[in-house]
């Protein structure tokens, strides 16, 4: 009989299913890594708008503009 995990006490997943969970995980860190530092802001922007059938969807790049003028439209209290 081969080894497997069962016979020594494992998961019984094995090695492929560890580096399977493994890879889930760094995605999901990664994927909430990007949302946090507003690299992602498109992505959710374009979800939201299919979500609730936007008349326009704005491209990447207008997007983009459209978030600077924001930015820099409000009054900055420094200096």
């Amino acid at each position: 009989m081969g080894w497997t995990a069962r016979n020594h006490g494992g998961s019984g997943r094995g090695q492929g299913g560890i580096l399977a969970s493994l890879g889930i995980t760094v995605g999901k860190f990664w994927q909430g890594l990007r949302e946090w530092s507003g690299d992602a802001a498109y992505e959710t922007y374009v979800q939201y708008a299919r979500k609730h059938r936007a008349a326009h969807v704005l491209s990447r790049e207008e997007f983009y503009v459209e978030q600077l003028k924001r930015k820099y439209s409000r009054v900055s209290r420094c200096c």
